[in-house]
């Protein structure tokens, strides 16, 4: 691979192995940046294609081995029964922490607006997503209703600490609302079905369905 064919590749694995995109949408936006880029007499549509679809056919032949429930699978559970208890736990929000607060800030007042009054909010944004991927270390974070409020942020913190161990999952967080939850040793195992499937599970529409029941 030439240096910006390595890049590619690199940045759109981890879109394939989130699960969260169907292939074709990968290929389409691995375009866009080629073009973007002005790469288009170094990197050809071919090449995408086929390095795409064989990375893709490798995750979905590789998810037939899988032990259920995976760790991903786990935190899906986990985040399904935070939302319960009021708390907006959201899946691949946005790219940054300043896009997961928008998201957090767009689905609570959502919530309002049905007559919903949410406790608190956590997230992974999608540089957690490529972390976890990359390392084995999946980054949480959270906080209360109030804004610096720090006092409320660490009850948050320990009810999504207490979530997730009751789950089996190893934490690393010193008790404080200035450092994020770090969940341990966790591999990232998903594979796309449909859109419909990863909306029903992983979308912000389900944070509103789980609340009002």
């Amino acid at each position: 691979m030439t240096e910006n064919e390595k890049y590619l590749y690199d940045h759109f694995l981890i879109s394939i192995k989130s699960g969260f995109d169907a292939l074709e949408d990968i290929i389409n936006d691995a375009l866009e940046a080629v073009e973007d880029e002005g790469w288009e007499s170094e990197i050809s549509e071919e090449w995408i294609r086929e390095t795409f679809e064989r990375e893709y056919k490798k995750n979905e032949d590789e998810s037939k081995t899988w032990q259920h429930p995976t760790d991903t699978e786990k935190l899906r559970v986990v985040f399904d029964t935070l939302c319960k208890e009021k708390i907006v736990a959201l899946h691949n929000a946005g790219y940054t922490q300043s896009d997961a607060i928008y998201d957090v800030q767009d689905v609570w007042k959502d919530l309002e607006d049905e007559g919903i009054k949410p406790i608190g909010y956590c997230y992974y944004h999608g540089q957690d997503l490529e972390r976890v991927i990359e390392t084995g270390t999946l980054c949480i974070g959270f906080y209360g209703e109030k804004e610096k409020n720090d006092k409320e942020a660490i009850l948050i913190g320990n009810k999504v600490v207490a979530a997730l161990k009751d789950a089996g999952f190893t934490i690393d967080w010193n008790g404080s609302a200035s450092k994020r939850i770090e969940i341990q040793d966790f591999k990232w195992k998903n594979v796309f079905t449909s859109d419909d499937d990863v909306e029903e599970k992983w979308g912000y529409d389900r944070v509103l369905q789980l609340m009002e029941e």
